[in-house]
């Protein structure tokens, strides 16, 4: 039997290998599920007990730091979610094909990260029901919130949709590999037939919306990046680099979380042969380079701030370099960014060092200085401000820690049922999706709908943002430009559906063959 025909079996091992974690079950995921549920439940009471009591619970208060570490953690998971897209799109753009089998990994961590960063909006904010409403509906345009809100709900549905369409052939040859679950992944994959011209005209889309969302992924932590940038009144922020230093910081942050996920994803299901050592030491030099560009915007930082500066600022920098954030800053400093990237750069140029424990280490101690960077730009500000008042150091409660660390079960809960749900890696081209092209299944349109959806999709889309903006004083201004964006980013869902009733016959999708269908471009 040739490998194609292998490859094109459902039942083959090969096959089976790259699903996985969709059949592996057992006392082991059941035992991890009920932790997470466990963490969960604990998570939910007592985030219900701050709503009731207050931030009284937390060490935040209002002549201290109003902000502390689940700001610090918001960023952090903003930062790593810009992993997914930033992989899977430069692997599709540029066609770096070693590493084409890491990018839906990477890609659920986007959503996952992204939805827990939102979470922890929630648990930093008094009433969340309430800061919703605010900044949705009665948000002013010149509100860095409103700015967070608007990328972040760009970026969160054009990484939904370009994740979909990504992986819609997959989803739709599990209806194959998984008989009995045919009806859902056949309902999943909107009717995906995959002929010549369905599938043509959905890489097309992808790689368009590759391209397109890279500029969104860029824009989200410019704008957290320009959310402190522009505070003239707390030391330490103001700073015309902060975008591109908050950029470079979630790069960081977001593949050395890469790096782990993969090496546990790795461990896990026996993916040896998928996510190869080789795979590993290219992250890691990539990891490496970031890392020693970031530490020449950390140490120009800390000159700039310590020759020279106006009093609070050089306050602040006293506090990282010899006051009482120095026990953490020398730590994060030295093994969390100086050590590994030494380690990263001896195994990079060395040909015959291939180590994935050493890379995974590395990575481990880069993600955790950067969750400590982001604690370091959020609190030692609030603890020297330009007035002169009396102020209360900041010291995290326990309930605060435990709701900042019950939330990434938050995460794993979602990363868990993507896995268990959809093909964690990609599936060979050549399995049949013939158990698709049912003529009773799936969603199609008449041309003539489509044509008219692209026509009108597109108008109503950018005048409502044009209208959002041009009056932007009044009242729902930023409800009505949020509004448009997310109709803007269904016109690849609508290209993507096919046109026209499939014609499938029953013979051929028993066969495993998929029938030309009737399509109109």
């Amino acid at each position: 039997m040739s490998t194609q025909t292998q490859a094109g079996n459902p039942n083959d091992p090969a096959v089976r290998a790259l699903v996985r974690p969709v059949v592996k079950t057992g006392p082991a995921f059941w035992g991890w599920l009920a932790l997470l549920v466990v963490i969960l439940a604990w998570f939910v009471v007592s985030w219900a007990r701050q709503l009731t009591v207050g931030h009284v619970l937390s060490g935040q208060g209002t002549r201290g730091a109003v902000w502390g570490i689940t700001v610090a953690n918001i960023v952090h998971l903003i930062g790593i979610s810009h992993v997914g897209i930033a992989i899977s799109a430069v692997v599709r753009i540029m066609r770096l094909e070693r590493y084409r089998q890491l990018a839906r990994l990477a890609e659920f961590v986007t959503l996952a990260s992204l939805a827990t960063a939102v979470l922890n909006i929630g648990l930093d904010v008094g009433r969340p029901d309430r800061f919703i409403v605010n900044v949705f509906w009665y948000g002013r345009w010149h509100s860095p919130f409103v700015w967070s809100m608007t990328v972040i709900t760009t970026y969160f549905v054009g990484s939904t949709v370009y994740l979909y369409l990504a992986m819609r052939r997959d989803i739709a040859c599990m209806a194959t590999v998984f008989p009995k679950r045919a009806g859902f992944y056949r309902a999943l994959s909107l009717g995906y037939r995959d002929t010549p011209s369905e599938r043509e005209r959905n890489e097309r889309t992808v790689w368009w919306l590759a391209v397109i969302i890279l500029p969104i992924m860029v824009s989200v932590h410019s704008v957290y990046g320009l959310i402190f940038g522009m505070q003239a009144a707390r030391p330490g922020w103001f700073n015309p680099l902060q975008a591109p230093y908050f950029v470079l910081g979630a790069i960081v942050s977001g593949f050395s979380a890469m790096i782990i996920v993969a090496a546990v994803v790795r461990r896990l299901f026996g993916w040896q042969e998928q996510l190869p050592p080789r795979m590993f030491k290219g992250l890691g030099i990539f990891l490496g380079f970031v890392t020693l560009l970031y530490m020449y915007f950390f140490f120009t930082e800390q000159l700039t701030a310590s020759y020279a500066a106006p009093a609070r600022e050089g306050e602040v920098a006293n506090e990282l370099l010899t006051g009482q954030f120095a026990g953490l800053f020398w730590p994060v400093a030295v093994i969390g960014l100086v050590i590994p990237f030494w380690a990263l750069f001896v195994q990079g140029v060395n040909k015959n060092v291939i180590s994935i424990r050493l890379t995974v280490t590395c990575a481990v101690l880069i993600n955790v200085a950067m969750w400590m960077k982001r604690f370091f730009i959020v609190v030692p500000s609030f603890m020297h401000p330009h007035l002169p008042i009396r102020v209360v150091h900041y010291q995290p409660t326990a309930h605060e820690w435990g709701l900042v660390l019950a939330s990434y079960a938050f995460a794993a809960l979602i990363y868990t049922a993507l896995i268990k749900t959809i093909p964690s890696l990609e599936l060979p081209e050549s399995l049949p999706v013939g158990a698709t092209a049912r003529a009773t299944d799936g969603l199609w349109l008449a041309s003539s709908t489509r044509r008219l959806l692209l026509a009108l999709t597109p108008l109503v889309g950018i005048g409502l943002i044009a209208l959002g903006i041009a009056y932007r004083q009044l009242v729902p201004a930023s409800a009505v430009w949020v509004t448009g964006i997310v109709l803007l980013l269904t016109i690849p869902l609508q290209i993507c559906l096919p046109t026209g009733r499939p014609t499938a016959k029953p013979a051929e999708v028993a066969e495993g063959v998929t029938a030309p269908a009737r399509e109109t471009a």
